[in-house]
Order: C-alpha cells, then structure tokens, then sequence
C-alpha cells in the first residue's frame, strides 16, 4: 500500500484486480460507491474477467421446480453437497405469472419462453440473468409466435455474442388454434431464423440442409456450436449449428444397444447425447466432438459410457462437472398434496460411483436442471469503452 499524503492508496490495477474476486451480489452493491466502478463493472474485459474468477470452472447447478397443479415454482442454486444455497426471486412482471420454461443457460444469462395459453405455444422470448436481477423481452419478428417452435440458444466467444435459434412452420405460424400432435407429425419444420444479442435483431437462415427434418424438444449448446435432436424420415439425427459460419450440418445417430436418444448435454466442451435401453435399466452416454469438416464444424463420437439404473429408472437431467444429474419418482406420494415425491442421483463418470438424495423435492411435479455460473452480463449488452 501507497500513501501520497495522510490517505492509503491503491493502484487501481491493484483495486480491479481484488474486485473481479468478489461475489456478483458484492459487485452490484458497489456500483454505487463511484461513477468509474459503475463504468468498470459494464466492460467487456472487467466482466470476462469476473466470470473467470466466480463459477465458470466450478458451476452450480440451477434446479427448475414446478408443481403445475398449484401453479408455484421454485429456482435454486445448489452446490455438489446438494445444498441448495441460494433461491434466486422470480421477476414480478406480468409474463413470469404464466407457465414459463428454461431453453438454456449460458454465461449466467438464461433464455426463457413464457407461454400464455394451455396449449404450450410460446407467446414471448426473455433473456433473464438473476442475479443482477436484469430481463429483457426478446423482440418478436415477422414470424410470430404461433404453432409449433423449437429453440437453441447459446454463446460464440469468436463473436462475442449470444444467439437464440428459432425453428417454425411457415403455415402452422399463422394459426392460434390447432391441434398440435396431428399438425406437427404432419408437416414438421419448414423455416429457421436467428437472433443475435449484439444487433439486437432476428435474421432469416437458409434452410436446405434442414429440408425433412423434424426438430425436437432437447438442445445443448458449448461455445459457438448449439445440437438438437431431430428425426428425417423416421431416423434420429443430430442437428448441429455453427454460429460463426451459419451452417447447419446433419449426422445419423446410430443406436446405442437399441436405445433411443433421449437428452442432450454438454461434457467437458462436448457434447453428450443420452440413450434410453428398451428395458429401461441402463442409460448410455455418447460424447461427440467438433472436429473441422469442409463445410464448417461436425461431430464424430469419441467416448461412450453405460450407466446401470435402478427399478424405478431415474431420467438424466443434465451433465454437472463430471456427474451425470438423474431425476426419480419415489414409489409413494404425499399424501395431502397427492403428487409423487422426487428425488436425485449423481453418478460420477470418472470414479463410476452414485451419490443418493431421497425426498429431495417433494412439493414439485417436475424438475428441470442446468449448469450455472454467477456473473454481471447484462441482457442489453451494454458496454463502456
């Protein structure tokens, strides 16, 4: 410490560098204290920098409960002990009062779809990051939110920046009431677009590697690359998106010991797509890889596990470290609520061992998990040079 006078002083290197330590709760409090920290905190590199400090190696996992005969929820950070240190608020505005899901997490921002009606379509996009407590409504395009829509969402450090991928029926768009299950089988996917945070803008893609391909609910996204799952002609497929070339590319999904992929994740910068056996006792994992191909970034399988499940066959949720996330129904419910209890397992892929959590989430139908990191992006992508 220097003193020029009667006072200590710091160099700011020295203050920047004991500021991008602190909790992003620490941070947001401190934005009042001078008008250069409010500026520090909003650049790129100050913020980089921070995330690179907080969660980003070592994140929490973010447990999406929802009891949807009651209508309440639930969102929680819980740490690898399975202690739940943080629950996070709901933002007060009008859209969170509806049925609302996750798509995905990146960053510390998550993108959400809220849905208005019953049936499930999607009336408005938001990116939301919780712990500064920021949401943003996406802006809606020319191709609005009606009929049947699957989405991507996810972030390019080559670009340095956040896209959300949006897949829709050019007919079935137009239409506010339609049987969903018989539209869909019957006319599928048929238009893509892009949005980027960065213009603030949404973008028409080309669509002809897509053409007979059918999207499906799961995505997963590592940086600048999002997957889904999809069929083309009764195959499953997977449906991979470069985002710095805006190519799509299609690889055949050959079975696992007759399985069915069922989930998507991310593993160590891969990806990872889970298979349920037909007699639901087992769970196999293949990791895929990017690896350069002419057209862009493909895929090519270069680890596989087998996982032996229990009787009541628990569900993979999400890849968390090195530990694959699975959720299960108890075999007796609450009684004065008449819903089943759930529970969680941890299986870790490196010492093959499982870690039991009974009665985890008793108050709640359904259950969705993610990997989170703690950070200051702001969903505006503002910036101070």
């Amino acid at each position: 410490m220097a003193s020029g006078g009667n006072e200590p002083f710091l160099p700011f290197e020295i203050i920047i560098n004991i500021l991008k330590r602190l909790p992003v709760k620490s941070i947001v409090r401190f934005r009042c204290v001078c008008k250069d920290w409010k500026n520090l905190f909003k650049t790129p590199s100050f913020i980089t920098e921070h995330l690179r400090h907080s969660d980003h190696d070592n994140p929490l996992l973010l447990l999406h409960e929802y009891n949807c005969y009651r209508g309440h929820t639930s969102l929680g950070l819980l740490n690898h002990k399975m202690e739940t240190i943080e629950v996070l608020s709901i933002p007060s505005i009008d859209g969170f009062r509806y049925n609302w899901s996750i798509i995905g997490s990146c960053n510390g921002l998550l993108c959400v779809t809220i849905n208005l009606y019953r049936n499930g379509f999607p009336r408005s996009l938001c990116l939301w990051n919780p712990m500064i407590r920021e949401v943003r409504e996406i802006p809606q395009t020319t191709n609005d939110y009606w009929g049947f829509c699957r989405f991507g969402f996810g972030f390019c450090s080559i670009l340095n920046d956040y896209k959300i991928v949006k897949f829709y029926n050019q007919e079935l768009r137009k239409k506010k009431e339609i049987d969903q299950d018989y539209d869909v089988a019957k006319q599928g996917h048929d238009g893509v677009e892009m949005y980027s945070l960065s213009t603030d803008s949404w973008k028409e893609l080309g669509f002809g590697a897509l053409q007979n391909i059918e999207v499906t609910f799961t995505t997963a996204s590592t940086d600048g690359m999002m997957v889904w799952v999809g069929e083309r002609d009764s195959f499953p497929v997977l449906v991979s998106f470069d985002m710095v070339t805006e190519v799509f590319t299609i690889t055949p999904i050959l079975s696992v010991d007759g399985g069915l992929p069922t989930n998507l994740g991310a593993y160590q910068g891969k990806f990872a797509i889970f298979f349920r056996s037909y007699g639901y006792n087992s769970t196999d994992i293949m990791v895929m890889e990017q690896v350069a191909s002419e057209s862009g970034r493909s895929l090519s399988c270069t680890e596989e596990y087998s996982i032996d499940t229990f009787s009541h066959a628990p569900d993979p949720v999400c890849i968390w470290g090195n530990e694959v996330v699975f959720l299960g129904i108890e075999s007796e419910t609450d009684e004065s609520e008449g819903i089943p209890g759930y529970f969680l397992n941890l299986f870790n892929l490196t010492t093959k061992k499982w870690k039991e959590f009974r009665n985890f989430s008793s108050n709640h139908d359904c259950s969705a998990g993610f990997t989170y990191e703690r950070s200051l992006v702001s969903v505006w992508n503002t910036q101070v040079e």
